[in-house]
């Protein structure tokens, strides 16, 4: 759908088309749903089932931490089906929501925004979110938001690129993408030279596929969604990498959301239940997808995601008219078992009153929309989101009333609703984790008992619970998944006499070896309130997961393997090698066909692993206790982009009994990149210099303006108005990253705009003289802390601008109070420290160099030497380029076009 707003005849909208792109799927014509976010179910269950947002929360809480990325549409269509960048403010809530759950977990969740088009857009970087930093989150979020792309709907490269950043940066192996996008795989035909030289003709899904006419197009989609959802094509490498998909739709106008349901629902045997066409092979983890039709519901999907591993109560109630009402009542028994309770609640009218009856109030607190946002009191906080939703946050710490029922009800006065609902996201989870004590030093034998300590914790890092803090029930259970999938109990009971206490777990004969999971959940049921004289019976909550990988080993007497073998990187590379660790007694050995694959990137051909040790009589040994490694060699046919996951299976038995061998399937993982064969300009530039004699002269201009851009990537600014000091002294200045700003260029750029001042770029007349930026507005003198300072009373800057400041003169007959711009690539403190204190220092000399100059008329002083591209963006600046007018790449897009702030 990108830039069908911008370019009309660029939209395909045909049958075949449709077909084409999504292999076979029925173009379907959505309408806009005013029903809240839904499963892709067509009836939620009163207890859903377990998904792979539940399933990376329990990641999270059993290691302690793990690595979401936000991953958000750019295409132009947004300017139709988004104009109010309602996706801005549901990213920026979940990201709220997701600091508050790190906060109340103690669970560490790095986060990092991404926005994608024709290409992947990272922005800023990866950041432990907490409540003290959601702010930089929610800047990233915006820097996306604002930067509508004219060109695709590239889910391939958005894909990949998110599964490349995560496995770059998380270690832990808890990993989510939350996918946004309003519509269909969507390439658009490069109709320009301009257009073909900024973002490329080809894919790499599509080799050898011209984007410049329409037939091309069609076949490099089609080429994207086969290689997405063939069996280990790119679906299968993202769940093989333990990434849940997270999959938000909006809805609106024709509207196909099919390959996002397919990517994150129809994985390998989840296809059949979900009613989809199979997108890879691999079920799990299984992914989630909702959509929604505005911000109303948009807030309700995020917040769905937004505390991973909690169930989210999603019900719908009537509104009351007039009054409060009992079939519009929502209501739950809290006690001290419970540390906080989170609603979202959207109705389908605007401005309705919400009606809140703590435990024991006759009156109830009224939370009036049209009333605005209430202080924090008695433990009470709300905030109208829209005049449609409203966010509730009870805390027991500040509570004055809290063990007992509490009720809530919408109630429209004018009584003019008696056919909407209201819909309501319910937060009701136990901040208690139990855990397996010292399960990471733990053995576990098929076929053999193992002693267990089981205790409760207050949180994923805080301290043992007593069992007589209950006033409720409490029932617990301990799960062991198998290499094989099949769930094994080995402890289910309510009795906390056996918390805090050995117990013995057995490990059935029937439990396949290999890699595997534990899976400890609790489940509180809060204490029978009563309210005049009758007794209300206990709410109870939604149980709290917790998993952690293990290996389940074969008898005593057999060895004991590593739990995963990683063959790192391979970019020239076609082979790698690790090893995997070996603990004795016993033998260990890899046969031949023993890699069972689960993903693959196109084009890596044929893939095995080997081993010299590959029989019983040259299988690696080692005695009882004793530590030794299998060397393992990982084969490809020919470089490739992607990952490569799977199993191997290898074969061990006791000392001298190679008779009794068994096969234990060991997790395998490589990443392919293959190295980039592009010369830069500057490479192609030197060349043409070496050459000397007969290289044209315009030739050289040619190179030079191909080299003057602006470097992609995240640019952050602020400015501060300072005094300047006496001349020998230093300044007194500090930046702190609240006082920045973050933008993102997610391509090199000629121009752009940043804290309200124009950085371009300058060609320059002499054809061996470097390009460089000139700050180019306000009309007032300027100079930076690099290398040249300024040229006729304008800031220089190299194109490489980040990691400099630049001084505004605003008042140039009397220099003592500047306009002070930091250019960054980082708001990490010592990155704004190095560049302040390069400003304090060298602040005076630089002012008083360009104060005593005359004031610029103009900026036409500036512009002397400008390119083509910076004349044209600035009709005042007269460029001496000497191709004239006329751009050599074909010609360049409007300034409002170039640059993503315009």
């Amino acid at each position: 759908m990108a830039g069908s707003t911008v370019r009309p005849e660029l939209r395909r909208r045909g049958i075949l088309r449709c077909l084409i792109a999504l292999v076979g799927a029925v173009c379907l014509g959505l309408t806009l749903l005013a029903a809240p976010p839904r499963a892709a179910a067509d009836e939620e269950p009163a207890t859903p089932p377990r998904s792979g947002m539940d399933d990376f929360g329990a990641c999270l809480v059993g290691r302690g931490s793990g690595s979401l990325l936000l991953l958000l549409d750019q295409s132009g269509s947004l300017r139709e089906t988004d104009p109010e960048g309602t996706r801005v403010q549901a990213a920026s809530y979940l990201a709220e929501r997701l600091a508050d759950f790190s906060e109340r977990s103690g669970a560490v969740v790095d986060v990092r925004v991404a926005g994608f088009s024709d290409s992947y857009a990272p922005v800023g970087e990866w950041t432990g979110i907490s409540p003290d930093n959601v702010a930089a989150v929610k800047q990233s979020v915006e820097a996306i938001g604002s930067d509508i792309r004219d060109y695709d709907t590239d889910y391939w490269t958005a894909l990949e690129g998110a599964r490349q950043d995560l496995v770059d940066h998380d270690e832990s192996g808890c990993r989510a993408i939350a996918w946004f996008s309003d519509g269909a795989f969507d390439l658009d035909v490069r109709d320009t030279r301009a257009v073909r030289d900024a973002i490329g003709s080809e894919k790499p899904y599509a080799p050898g596929v011209s984007l410049d006419e329409e037939s091309g197009v069609a076949r490099a989609e089609a080429a994207g969604v086969a290689d997405i959802c063939r069996d280990t094509g790119l679906a299968d490498q993202l769940r093989g990498s333990g990434v849940v998909l997270l999959g938000i739709g909006l809805e609106a106008g024709d509207t196909d959301l099919t390959l996002m349901r397919r990517v994150t629902l129809a994985g390998g045997d989840n296809a059949a239940s979900a009613g989809l066409e199979a997108c890879g092979a691999l079920s799990s983890p299984q992914g989630a997808f909702y959509t929604a039709g505005g911000i109303d519901q948009l807030l309700l999907a995020f917040d769905a995601i937004g505390t991973p591993g909690d169930t989210v109560r999603s019900s719908s109630v009537e509104i009351c008219q007039g009054q409060v009402c009992a079939d519009g009542e929502l209501s739950f028994v809290l006690d001290k078992s419970v540390d906080t309770v989170h609603v979202l609640a959207t109705t389908d009218v605007d401005d309705l009153d919400a009606y809140l009856y703590p435990p024991g109030a006759s009156a109830p607190m009224i939370l009036s929309a049209q009333a605005g946002d209430a202080q924090p009191a008695d433990g009470i906080s709300y905030q109208w989101r829209t005049r449609r939703t409203l966010e509730i946050d009870l805390d027991a710490a500040t509570s004055k009333a809290w063990d007992g029922q509490w009720r809530i009800a919408f109630v429209d006065t004018r009584a003019q609703s008696e056919d909407k609902q209201v819909h309501v996201n319910l937060h009701l989870t136990s901040p208690l984790t139990l855990s397996w004590k010292d399960l990471d030093t733990t053995t576990l034998r098929q076929g053999e008992s193992v002693e267990a300590t089981i205790v409760l914790l207050s949180r994923v890092d805080g301290d043992v619970v007593r069992a007589d803090k209950f006033t409720g029930a409490v029932s617990y259970s301990v799960t062991l998944t198998d290499a094989a999938g099949e769930e094994h109990t080995l402890l289910d009971s309510d009795d906390l006499g056996d918390i805090e206490h050995p117990v013995e777990l057995a490990i059935g004969e029937d439990v396949a070896v290999g890699t595997g999971a534990v899976t400890t959940s609790v489940t509180v049921t809060t204490a029978d309130a009563t309210d005049g004289g009758k007794t209300i019976p206990g709410t109870q909550l939604d149980p709290t997961t917790s998993s952690v990988p293990v290996t389940v080993n074969p008898p005593s007497n057999f060895p004991e393997l590593g739990a995963t073998i990683d063959f790192g990187r391979l970019e020239k590379e076609t082979t790698a090698t690790a090893e995997l660790d070996v603990t004795g007694p016993g033998c260990v050995w890899v046969g031949a066909d023993s890699l069972k694959l689960t993903g693959a990137p196109h084009g890596a051909g044929d893939i095995s692993v080997s081993a010299a040790a590959s029989t019983p009589e040259q299988c690696v040994s080692a005695a009882d206790g004793a530590k030794a490694s299998l060397p393992l060699t990982l084969t490809v046919g020919s470089q490739a982009n992607g990952a490569v996951t799977g199993t191997v299976k290898v074969s061990v038995a006791p000392l001298d009994e190679p008779e009794r061998v068994q096969v234990v399937e060991v997790p395998m993982t490589a990443e392919m990149r293959r190295p980039l064969n592009v010369a830069t300009t500057w490479s192609t530039f030197a060349i043409a210099l070496a050459a000397g004699i007969g290289i044209p002269l315009a030739l050289l201009y040619l190179f030079k303006s191909l080299s003057a851009r602006i470097p992609a990537g995240t640019l952050i600014a602020g400015t501060k108005v300072v005094e300047v000091p006496q001349a020998g002294s230093a300044a007194s200045i500090d930046f702190g990253p609240e006082e920045l700003t973050m933008h993102s260029l997610t391509r090199r750029q000629r121009d752009c705009a940043v804290a309200g001042f124009h950085l371009r770029t300058v060609v320059g007349i002499s054809p061996t003289e470097a390009p460089y930026v000139v700050v180019a507005g306000p009309d007032a003198p300027s100079v930076s802390g690099a290398v040249g300072g300024a040229r006729d009373g304008h800031a220089v800057l190299p194109l490489a601008v980040r990691g400099n400041w630049v001084a505004i003169l605003d008042q140039p007959d009397s220099p003592r109070r500047v306009t002070l711009l930091v250019l960054l690539a980082s708001a990490a403190p010592e990155a704004i420290e190095k560049v302040v204190a390069d400003a304090r220092e060298h602040l005076a000399t630089a002012v008083a160099s360009v104060a005593s100059s005359s004031r610029p008329a103009v900026a036409q002083d500036a512009g002397a030497g400008l390119g083509a591209d910076a004349g044209a963006a600035d009709p005042g600046l007269d460029g001496a380029n000497p191709f004239g007018d006329s751009a050599p790449l074909g010609g360049s897009a409007p300034a409002e076009d170039s640059s993503p702030f315009g």
